[in-house]
């Protein structure tokens, strides 16, 4: 399968985007652990400082649009991995609570900045036509290196003493600061517009960006952000399997987004992006429906993800794509930055409504509801009609 031309430039952005995201993977999965059997904090107040991170990074957001739009794409991106890698280092010192949320403000203001930055850069390294293909790469390569560094860290971030745990915060932070010197190897992208007149009214006035940000959050609360919210709970519950089977999940999850990305990134070209993405719902929506069937059934529980992963291929390529083919150059920060917002409610959505129906004992109930909405989002999207370049 012929790999997509690219550009050096964009490759380049993707392998230091992958090599960050391995450094993710061994620091993320297991902070919560680290705050509480190697810090003393009890369990709940561990978990609130890991969604304090969260929280800040949304509330960045919105600022990060501006700054993206007057610095620029590569230096504000360079500034998040900086700000980035300080978090981490701060994790390392955190013995008090104190010291823990700083940290956590820290590397959530970072999170903010990154994913808007790296988004406008990308939108800028490469053609409008080939942006489904990096934004699908993006995706894939990321989850992959995420997945590969949790790998890693599972082997090394193992008892209670703090050794094992600040080295790999360390070395995740020592990384931020390599990758960010590494991004300047990457040319600043030309803009010949600077006009950022109108700011945020200009996008709150786009009514085809706010019809394809109803889709993406539609999809990222009911069905991207689902299966690390809920999956493993659902499968140790209502599906009455044990944990393992939700690992053997996740791993055949990624070996079919790595397998098949590239010939669905084939398919997909030359095809509308919205009906790309209503494509993708409906996949989401048959896994679902696999998954709740398959109660009791280790197989239809892993087929299920795998299924998931088919409909992960689908959307990759499209709606990030489509809202930078919205975007004029001179607000391109600002439009990363609402859809930033829009992939930010599946985190804090979606365990939510999935904590509250597996409370309840309404799991398979619960799956068969993403399933339905998943495709009346397939029906929106495919109703949506907006001038788009095609995948």
């Amino acid at each position: 399968m012929r790999v997509p031309p690219l550009g050096r430039d964009a490759w380049l952005a993707l392998g230091m985007n992958a090599l960050s995201c391995l450094g993710s993977g061994l620091t993320m999965p297991f902070l919560l652990v680290y705050l509480h059997a190697v810090r003393d904090l009890p369990l709940g107040t561990a978990g609130a400082v890991l969604a304090v991170s969260g929280v800040a990074g949304l509330v960045v957001v919105p600022l990060t649009g501006p700054l993206v739009d007057r610095a620029g794409a590569r230096p504000a991106f360079v500034g998040g991995l900086l700000v980035g890698g300080a978090g981490i280092a701060l994790f390392t010192v955190a013995t008090s609570l104190g010291w823990a949320l700083l940290a956590a403000v820290v590397y959530g203001f970072s999170g903010g900045l990154t994913w808007n930055s790296f988004a406008s850069l990308l939108a800028q390294l490469v053609p409008a036509s080939s942006r489904g293909a990096v934004f699908a790469l993006r995706y894939t390569s990321a989850n992959a290196a995420f997945g590969a560094g949790a790998l890693i860290a599972g082997f090394v971030t193992v008892g209670s003493t703090a050794g094992p745990y600040v080295a790999i915060l360390l070395v995740d932070a020592v990384s931020y600061v390599a990758l960010a010197a590494a991004m300047l190897l990457v040319p600043a992208p030309v803009v010949t517009s600077t006009d950022t007149g109108g700011g945020y009214r200009v996008v709150l006035r786009d009514r085809a960006l706010l019809r394809v940000l109803v889709v993406n959050t539609l999809l990222t609360v009911f069905a991207l952000a689902q299966p690390s919210a809920i999956f493993t709970a659902w499968v140790t519950g209502p599906g009455g399997q044990s944990s393992r089977v939700a690992g053997i999940a996740f791993a055949v999850n990624i070996a079919v987004l790595l397998a098949c990305q590239l010939p669905v990134l084939a398919w997909a070209r030359g095809r509308s992006r919205l009906r790309v993405a209503a494509a993708s719902a409906v996949v989401f929506a048959g896994a679902w429906v696999l998954l709740a069937f398959g109660a009791g059934h280790a197989a239809l529980i892993v087929a299920a993800l795998g299924v998931f992963a088919v409909g992960e291929t689908l959307l990759s390529p499209t709606l990030p794509a489509l809202v930078n083919d919205l975007a004029p150059d001179e607000l391109r920060g600002r439009y990363n930055a609402a859809l930033a917002l829009s992939q930010q409610s599946g985190p804090v959505l979606a365990p939510l409504l999935g904590g509250l129906a597996l409370g309840r004992g309404l799991g398979v109930p619960y799956v068969l509801l993403l399933a339905a909405v998943c495709l009346a989002t397939a029906a929106l999207a495919s109703t949506i009609r907006v001038y788009e370049e095609v995948s």
